[in-house]
């Protein structure tokens, strides 16, 4: 008794791309995010006659309800769907596709391959031995725990479970109380896979402990600026008796990544240039921080450096952190009076405070004092 299916989520087809902020640079993500679409239907055809998959589980946000194009839907969502047949599609709607009234899901005639779920959890009896159960979003629903809801008919078969929520633990809640549940409500039901979407990276579900349920897959294409690493689609197979295998799958057209340099040193912002020219990468997607010990006396303008990123195309794009902090020698306090007096005034108080706050005052009030600013105020 078992089966193989692909779990994918979080495409976002016709996504704003809002961070990147370039016109070109959002219409090029938008073909490549097509692109990885199209790779992916190719990648299902070719399981289906190579390796008899058995069905594809959508786990929302396909598309993008305020901004989806009918081009889209009908030349590359529907005409990909349709090559599918007459391998199964099913689709639950996510917070960002969700299931109204004026939703495509509702609005257009999708290929007959295409199982949409309703509002409230429906059981698909795929064969008398597997058994999927799906919910979509709604306005309604969007903050119950549906798992409370749920009903398992027969634990004896594969029962397989697909939505679009946000599971809440003790370390990370994130993107608000889409379908929110945890662990314990996971645990209460005799599934053996849960196929998620809402987080945009693969992890596994429930996020602590070992006793591993299913998995989010992630987007296959990163979508924003937070979304580091590889992303995937997933190739599932659960037998009932063996367990489940998963592989996670990548198409994705651009890396984000992290990009950190050290500007310890610098005597000039021509010299920070200089260490981000050694980082190039055209083609990336970055996040990048400075970070390090500098001169008080120069000042980091992140215009400019935007600005000479562009003209030397370094990166694809770049979002700009600085995480530098101003050198303060003891010479230079020394020299300063107003700098001692404030200096003995913290430490006669770090009884009083915590480590971490005290050490923000220092900032604060050093700068205050030697460069008349307070720098770098979002990083404190």
């Amino acid at each position: 008794m078992k089966v193989k299916f692909l779990h994918v989520a979080d495409f976002h087809l016709d996504s704003k791309f809002l961070p990147l902020g370039e016109s070109q640079k959002v219409r090029t993500r938008r073909k490549e995010l097509a692109e990885t679409f199209k790779k992916f239907i190719q990648f299902a055809n070719l399981l289906k006659e190579q390796e008899g998959l058995d069905f594809i589980l959508i786990a929302g946000d396909l598309f993008e309800h305020d901004c989806y194009s009918p081009h889209t839907l009908k030349t590359l969502l529907f005409y990909g769907l349709e090559n599918l047949k007459p391998l199964p599609v099913f689709i639950a709607a996510g917070n960002h596709d969700p299931l109204v009234s004026d939703s495509p899901y509702v609005t257009y005639d999708w290929p007959s391959n295409v199982h949409i779920f309703p509002d409230s959890f429906q059981r698909v009896e795929f064969r008398p031995d597997v058994h999927i159960y799906g919910i979509s979003v709604t306005p309604q629903n969007l903050g119950n725990n549906v798992l409370q809801e749920l009903k398992i008919s027969n634990p004896e078969v594969i029962n397989i479970v697909v939505f679009h929520g946000a599971e809440k633990s003790s370390e990370k809640e994130l993107f608000g109380d889409c379908l929110p549940f945890s662990g314990e409500d996971m645990a209460a039901h005799p599934c053996d896979y849960f196929a998620l979407g809402h987080y945009h990276n693969f992890r596994k579900v429930p996020l602590e402990g070992d006793n591993i349920r299913g998995y989010y897959s992630g987007s296959p294409e990163p979508l924003n600026f937070k979304e580091l690493g590889e992303h995937y689609i997933l190739k599932v197979e659960v037998d009932k008796n063996s367990g489940v295998k998963v592989e996670p799958i990548s198409f994705q057209r651009r890396i984000y990544k992290q990009v950190e340099v050290d500007c310890s040193g610098i005597s000039s912002l021509e010299d920070v240039k200089v260490l981000i020219r050694e980082c190039k990468d055209e083609s990336a997607v970055v996040n990048l921080v400075l970070r390090g010990e500098i001169d008080p006396d120069i000042r980091i303008d992140l215009e400019e450096l935007a600005e000479f990123i562009r003209e030397e195309n370094i990166f694809f794009s770049v979002r700009i952190k600085n995480a530098t902090h101003s050198e303060y020698t003891p010479e230079m306090v020394n020299s300063s009076p107003l700098a001692k007096s404030f200096l003995d005034v913290v430490e006669k108080n770090k009884d009083k405070y915590p480590p971490q706050l005290l050490s923000v005052v220092v900032k604060l009030g050093l700068d205050g004092i030697f460069v008349r600013e307070v720098r770098n105020w979002d990083e404190i």
